[in-house]
């Protein structure tokens, strides 16, 4: 059987949630089946803070790497770049337009598929690829419109496979709102899944509460909610710390302006990236995580890695939209998300004190990614389609 010759597209090689994201799938794809090469839209060193952590691996694998660099004529001597899509909408002449586009397709024509890990991906290269070249355009969606808008900024009327975890019809045909002719696949975050880290323990002693955040420090990645939280937890005379894991500046990410109102300057401490997250959970012994959540479920990758570990996780609900679910923090429900701040609060601080609810939390949360989240046991909703000669 020949292989089928796959081309990924990324951004980077970055530790965040895209990237890990199509890590999981070079580790899982079967590689008797496929051929994999990886894109990369900007080059290696680029962020002194952040590393290509994923870069590496891949090459472990056995994946080729690519870079658009080598394919792309500059625009402007000496002048630099970082996301190409940039330059290409304004520096670039027809002249130049129409050679990069070609250089492009020679290398697409390659591969039996080409498939575009993030819409964000998607947009940085949309200028250079004839609008009819694809029949239809593969993309994993990496956003959701509570964080921005702008990810929805590319024509609509191609035909798209969006592959999301949104589950429910509501989510699709919001997301996906203004759209003429897509299709949907259902493929959750997924991850390799191990009970190495489930260690976590009730903290029984009369000692300072640990609350988590584990985010990348930027203004789409909002806090508010959870800060606002937090101020309602310590007005109430609770000893509690909570600590803000990831990369980023949280001035730059304007998380400051909350901070001050709020009287929290010196009470929230951001620790910076964590190169294993799961080892740093049960290092800093943290009671209880804060993570956003989506139409009851996590809202990435950091969620899931925080349920292997067994420590429980409340959520924000950023979803717009009817969710019958939320402020409720009993019966069947795995992931409990609100959108009213003082049941928030009220529940973690329950979550907090209470072992037995802490602890049934903890097992159903593990028990459910364990079970639902093992990229082994979905890869092949992804391996169908990229066998697929349409």
């Amino acid at each position: 059987m020949n292989k089928k010759k796959i081309l990924f597209v990324v951004s980077d090689f970055y530790h965040n949630g895209a990237q890990r994201e199509m890590y999981e799938f070079d580790y899982a794809l079967d590689k008797t089946k496929f051929e994999v090469t990886i894109l990369c839209l900007i080059g290696l060193n680029t962020r002194p803070d952040l590393p290509d952590y994923f870069y590496e691996k891949h090459l472990e694998l056995g994946s080729r790497i690519l870079f658009l660099k080598d394919f792309i004529t500059k625009f402007k001597k000496g002048l630099l770049y970082k996301i190409v899509n940039k330059l290409m909408k304004n520096s670039l002449n027809d002249r130049i337009r129409n050679k990069n586009s070609k250089n492009l397709i020679n290398l697409f024509n390659n591969y039996d598929k080409v498939v575009f890990m993030g819409e964000y991906v998607y947009q940085n290269l949309s200028p250079i690829i004839p609008i009819n070249y694809f029949e239809k355009i593969l993309i994993f969606v990496m956003s959701t419109r509570f964080q921005s808008e702008n990810y929805r900024n590319f024509e609509k009327n191609n035909q798209y496979l969006f592959f999301t975890g949104f589950n429910t019809i509501q989510e699709i045909e919001y997301e996906f709102e203004g759209f003429k002719n897509y299709e949907h696949e259902f493929m959750p975050l997924c991850l390799t899944v191990t009970n190495d880290y489930n260690k976590w323990k009730f903290n029984q002693n009369n000692v300072t509460k640990k609350i988590g955040i584990f985010t990348r420090l930027h203004k789409d990645k909002p806090l508010d909610p959870f800060l606002y939280a937090y101020q309602v937890l310590l007005s109430q005379g609770l000893d509690i710390e909570l600590h803000v894991f990831g990369v980023g500046n949280y001035k730059l990410a304007e998380y400051d302006r909350y901070i001050n109102n709020l009287n929290l300057d010196g009470k929230v401490y951001f620790r910076g990236h964590q190169s294993d997250m799961k080892q740093t959970i049960l290092n800093e012994k943290l009671d209880l995580v804060w993570f956003q959540g989506y139409n009851n479920l996590p809202a990435g990758y950091a969620g899931l890695e925080v349920c292997l570990t067994g420590t429980p996780q409340l959520f924000w609900d950023f979803f717009i939209g009817e969710n019958m679910q939320l402020n409720v923090l009993s019966g069947n429900i795995i992931y409990p998300h609100f959108k009213n701040l003082l049941a928030f609060a009220e529940a973690s601080k329950k979550v907090l004190f209470d072992k037995e609810l802490a602890e049934s939390i903890s097992t159903s949360q593990f028990q459910d990614v364990f079970n639902n989240r093992d990229i082994f046991k979905r890869i092949h909703v992804i391996e169908k389609i990229l066998l697929n000669n349409e």
